[in-house]
């Protein structure tokens, strides 16, 4: 019989254990990645290698784990489909890539700065129409 029973004189406890005079220890833990590259590149429907090669070339970069695994977050899985959206569909090389990412995080940083700094509301919605028409002639998605 699995699991064994246990004997009638025994109980199972769970104490919370503290150190006298101090409070309980709590760290919020902020976990960005969460799927190794197995996971990740089951997921992608990719070749690990492929996603190593990603890294290699600076695309994407996943975090790592203590012991050098590589761990990645939904925002690198999300990139990763934007690449393959890219290469698969717009027909841009490596290269292309790379040039395409760069744009589209100069874009947001130049749409953030800009609503920032400018305080005439037709100006802000000008400006986001005209970074919004960039992202769509390119099809693609960019969060805000």
């Amino acid at each position: 019989m699995f699991p064994p029973p246990l004997p009638n004189d025994a109980a199972l406890q769970v104490e919370q254990t503290t150190v006298r005079n101090r409070e309980p220890y709590t760290e919020e833990i902020r976990v960005e990645g969460v799927y190794i590259i197995s996971v990740a590149a089951r997921i992608l429907e990719m070749h690990p290698q492929t996603l190593r090669k990603y890294e290699r070339l600076g695309l994407i970069q996943p975090q790592r784990t203590n012991g050098m695994l590589r761990l990645y977050s939904q925002e690198d899985i999300s990139k990763i489909l934007l690449i393959r959206h890219l290469m698969e569909n717009l027909g841009l090389n490596l290269a292309g890539v790379e040039f395409a990412l760069a744009l589209v995080a100069n874009l947001g940083t130049l749409r953030n700065r800009l609503r920032s700094v400018t305080s005439n509301d037709d100006v802000k919605k000008f400006i986001d129409d005209e970074i919004s028409a960039v992202f769509k002639s390119m099809n693609l998605v960019v969060q805000e």
